[in-house]
């Protein structure tokens, strides 16, 4: 039988500041809070990433821009719970994965031998633990996407597994990564502390860019984040606002990407200042998702050699 495929919802709308940044930017060791999750989970051989964003979501999203994760913006993050969220994430991910984890953008500290060891799980929800202590990332296998999407009660996603029926499963693990969150400044402190503690036990990554070549570069992920930008915005000058670039620079992308492969990306309606209406063609999506794939594919071998090269600890 083939192994589930799992991917991750990382849950980063909320509206938190610190001196860093937005919340899930806050430092832990020599990177941030976000950006340890997201390595972990590649560690782990976790694909595809979603990140639910919402407050300051330009700055965060620019953050993590080259972490191989995907955004949804949850644009009502302000009046909304992060079972909101989670349904954004739930919805991207229900044809794509056969099980997701639901991972808070505060519990930076748990380990990829944990996510490996939840994956493992057949469960249709299982829940980490602790010490006697119930903790995240939550595991959802897509059995129960359309019951946790249909829910609407009032209690959250605690409610939404209580009423799917399909029962909860414990696994009692030794990581106090699980139960460490940040929502408090003790907290933060406790997980500075934790990380401290054990920076000799963090694993060796690696990192895949993946670069198309023809007369000379043509196709990246940069350009890949781009033509995704403008997809979710409607315009050039949207997407250049959102990925932080000049108009001149994205308009360049677009257009040596086009004289190269012979293909065009884009539709453009003139609209003087405003930078008019933009949206991808037929042939633009196509070419993206088969670089999506490309790049995904190449990540899964290079995870597999990595392991047999390094080993599991990547020394």
């Amino acid at each position: 039988m083939a192994e589930k495929k799992t991917g991750a919802i990382i849950l980063a709308a909320g509206k938190s500041d610190s001196a860093d940044g937005p919340g899930p930017m806050r430092k832990v060791g020599r990177t941030t809070m976000i950006q340890k999750e997201i390595d972990t989970l590649r560690q782990a051989g976790i694909r595809p990433i979603v990140v639910i964003t919402g407050y300051q979501a330009d700055i965060l999203e620019h953050h993590i821009a080259h972490r191989g994760a995907v955004f949804v913006r949850n644009k009502n993050y302000e009046k909304s719970q992060m079972f909101d969220s989670v349904c954004l994430g739930l919805k991207y991910m229900q044809k794509k994965v056969d099980r997701v984890l639901l991972f808070p953008a505060d519990i930076p500290m748990v380990s990829a031998g944990t996510i490996l060891r939840m994956k493992a799980e057949p469960g249709a929800i299982t829940v980490p633990v602790c010490d006697g202590r119930p903790g995240h990332p939550v595991m959802l296998d897509k059995s129960v996407f359309a019951a946790i999407l249909a829910y609407r009660g009032d209690r959250g996603l605690r409610g939404a597994m209580d009423s799917c029926g399909a029962g909860i499963s414990l696994i009692e693990l030794d990581d106090q990564g699980v139960v460490m969150d940040a929502n408090t400044e003790q907290d933060y402190k406790m997980i500075l502390q934790y990380e401290k503690e054990n920076r000799d036990q963090v694993d060796l990554a690696f990192d895949v860019q993946v670069n198309l070549n023809k007369f000379s570069r043509c196709f990246d992920g940069e350009l890949a984040r781009f033509l995704e930008a403008v997809e979710e915005t409607g315009s050039m000058l949207g997407a250049c606002q959102l990925r932080e670039i000049s108009y001149s620079k994205g308009w360049k992308m677009v257009k040596n990407a086009e004289d190269q492969l012979g293909i065009e990306f884009l539709v453009r309606q003139a609209g003087g200042s405003k930078g008019g209406v933009s949206f991808l063609t037929g042939e633009g999506k196509a070419f993206l998702r088969k670089y999506r794939e490309l790049e995904e594919r190449l990540e899964q071998y290079a995870e597999r050699a990595f392991r047999d090269i390094f080993g599991d600890g990547g020394v």
